[in-house]
This record gives C-alpha cells, sequence and structure tokens, in this order.
C-alpha cells in the first residue's frame, strides 16, 4: 500500500502543473498541500518517476500505471520535445517560456527507457531474471555461489 502511495505522490507532482510536467522537487508542508519552492519550478526529465510507474505496473498490472505513463509521455511530448530530442523545461507552471537548449543524458537512457518498457507487452525486461541498477541497466540475476566445505 505504501508503494502505491508514493507512486500516486509521484504522478500528482506532474498532475498539478500548468504542463503536466513536475517541478524538480516539492516541499512538503504539516496542514498544507505539497508545495514547489521557487527555484525547484523546472522540469528536466529526471527518470525516477518514471521508473516508479513501470515498476508498480510491472508487479500489480493495474492499467492505471500505464495510464498515468502515457499522460506524462504526452506533457514531454508537448512542452519538452524538440525535433532532435527532449529539452529541460525553465518552469512547468509557465510552459510557454523558451525550453532549455540541451538534453539530459538520462532522458533517453533512463526516462524513455523506462516509458519504453511501461508500454511494451512483450516484457523484454522481466524483473524476475534482472534487477535494473541506477543508470537504468539491466543485469542479470544470479544465484549466489554456495561455499565449499
Amino acid at each position: 500500500a505504501l508503494a502505491l502511495a508514493l507512486g500516486d505522490t509521484c504522478y500528482e507532482m506532474y498532475a498539478r502543473t500548468a504542463s503536466g510536467l513536475s517541478p524538480e522537487y516539492v516541499n512538503f508542508v504539516r496542514g498544507k498541500d505539497m508545495q514547489t519552492p521557487r527555484g525547484a519550478s523546472y522540469n528536466i526529465g529526471r527518470p525516477e518517476a518514471v521508473e516508479t510507474f513501470f515498476v508498480l505496473w510491472y508487479y500489480t498490472r493495474d492499467p492505471k500505471w500505464r495510464d498515468i505513463g502515457w499522460e506524462v509521455f504526452k506533457a514531454f511530448e508537448k512542452h519538452a520535445a524538440t525535433g532532435s530530442g527532449w529539452a529541460g523545461v525553465p518552469d512547468v507552471d509557465h510552459p510557454s517560456r523558451k525550453k532549455d537548449d540541451k538534453m539530459e543524458s538520462f532522458v533517453l537512457a533512463e526516462t524513455m527507457k523506462y516509458l519504453f518498457l511501461l508500454f511494451n507487452n512483450d516484457y523484454p525486461v522481466p524483473l524476475e531474471k534482472y534487477v535494473i541498477n541506477t543508470e537504468a541497466h539491466p543485469l542479470g540475476r544470479f544465484e549466489p555461489m554456495s561455499a565449499k566445505s
């Protein structure tokens, strides 16, 4: 239940902005809703939320996580896409501002990879056989060697 609630919170960071893209981070203030601090209203395409959506979909098969992932992908396409990739968005609540003139390496290497995995019905990286490291590279699991007596 906690993992699902954290996934919902990740999505709310996207859903509550004008662009549908999350700010860099939010603060949680007791008695108030999540708040975006000054200086954190940008989005550079970090992968952690879409990684969460993929893992939650993989283990629950709840289509909600694919729906959420699709909404996030559409927001990236609408507000961050360029002719050659996805740029950073300097203010997620004012998406008409000029985009950054660069794409972070993790956008393709991780963010879009997790979105691909979320929507691929062939399950190319079964999590029962692979772990995904912090750079979103699948590594085959292995059985530990037994100690010799």
